[in-house]
């Protein structure tokens, strides 16, 4: 079951993309007509983009397609088709030769160039694509374009995930409202190096694409790359942003500030909504690190402490074993100094300067360590840097959904 999953208002339209769904049976075709999975993202107008992907060395045929368009029509693209149920990976030649096959599909449904279309797939790895479902099932997704089809496409995108997730916000710059929107899926395979599973967040604000590049690499470290569920780098993680808001007519925004601290913000919370929806997990942790010597370094602590199988099971005991947080900060490779270090579990004092606290007694942590939310605050004595990292705790109900995935 998720974690205090918050109740979600209706997504936003963006000026100048339309969304629709089919149903092509993607995973099996006994699915077909049953659910949606298969997602296509139009623009009306020639988008600036920018994407991030997975670091694992084993990368999906629409990981490598994605980022040689970006590299070549960064400034021009017009469409993202997505499908939900097969990864398309670890298939050999054939994954790249599907991979494009599922991205003139999509440009077929959308009416344009096959060179300025993006794609994402997730799923079982290893299983043959079935392109010709999808290829017969794709007019279902042109058919059903629409401003407002956000949250369909988020529900279409989903694999194990127990809820569809999607966040909008508006900003006000110059005296120009824009708007953005954004869907996310994710719930085991979660401990990204970029990214998530996958994320689509389109806006009407005009931002240069270099810049918009550069721009979600540093959302993506305070978001995405902030999270974890069970330790798994996917073969397929991927995130997008398309901006219309040129092609609109609209000039390049001067001071992109404003824009960029609302992208991170959506971000986040759809970062977060995957952690609240995580395979097997009951519990959801915020765990915060002060007092680092650099950013960086106070992510690489806390998210030591987020992966670490020790720290997990002891959440999802209710165990309040301050010994292995601390042991995971010492395996994270980062200098610390150990007569430094300050822990709590939201307001209860656990270790203090490299000591137990005199007052802290077992009862009081273990009971925020029952809490279905709670915060883990470490500070390293080491500057004046932080970072926030969420996750969840690992019980055996994981093991059941990952030990049953392709049955």
């Amino acid at each position: 079951m998720p974690v205090n999953p918050p109740e979600l208002s209706p997504p936003l339209a963006v000026p100048g993309f339309n969304v629709g769904t089919a149903s092509c049976g993607v995973k099996s075709p006994n699915l077909i007509g049953k659910r949606q999975d298969v997602t296509l993202i139009v623009a009306d107008v020639d988008c600036h983009a920018a994407g991030v992907f997975t670091n694992n060395r084993f990368r999906a045929a629409c990981v490598r397609h994605g980022e040689s368009t970006l590299a070549t029509h960064a400034e021009s693209v017009r469409a993202i088709v997505a499908n939900a149920g097969n990864a398309n990976a670890g298939l050999g030649k054939m994954e790249t030769v599907w991979a494009r096959e599922l991205i003139e599909c999509g440009a077929n449904a959308a009416g344009v160039s096959a060179d300025n279309v993006l794609s994402a797939s997730t799923g079982v790895i290893g299983t043959p694509f079935p392109i010709e479902r999808i290829r017969s099932g794709m007019h279902e997704a042109s058919a059903s374009l629409a401003p407002d089809n956000w949250q369909a496409a988020a529900n279409a995108i989903r694999t194990t995930d127990t809820f569809a997730k999607w966040s909008s916000a508006q900003v006000n710059i110059d005296g120009h409202n824009y708007t953005l929107t954004g869907i996310s899926k994710g719930s085991g395979m979660i401990h990204p190096n970029m990214a998530t599973m996958l994320a689509f967040v389109a806006t009407d604000a005009p931002i240069a694409a270099t810049e918009l590049q550069a721009m979600l690499k540093r959302v993506a470290n305070r978001s995405f790359n902030c999270i974890s569920v069970d330790g798994d780098t996917s073969t397929n993680d991927t995130l997008y942003v398309l901006s219309s808001g040129i092609g609109l007519g609209h000039a390049p925004l001067a001071d992109t500030s404003l824009f960029e601290q609302a992208l991170t913000e959506l971000c986040i919370e759809l970062a977060q909504l995957i952690v609240r929806d995580g395979e097997g997990v009951s519990k959801f942790v915020t765990i915060e690190v002060n007092g680092a010597a650099s950013e960086n370094d106070a992510r690489t602590v806390g998210r030591a402490i987020a992966v670490s199988p020790l720290v997990k099971t002891a959440f999802a005991g209710s165990d309040a074993n301050w010994g292995r947080i601390l042991s995971a900060v010492g395996n994270s490779g980062v200098a610390i100094d150990t007569n430094s270090i300050t822990l709590s579990a939201d307001d209860v004092l656990m270790f203090e300067n490299g000591n137990l606290h005199p007052d802290y007694k077992d009862d009081l942590g273990m009971a925020v360590f029952a809490q279905p939310e709670f915060t883990i605050t470490l500070d390293l004595g080491m500057g004046e840097e932080s970072a926030t990292v969420w996750t969840g705790d690992l019980t055996s109900e994981y093991i059941t959904i990952n030990a049953e995935y392709r049955t």
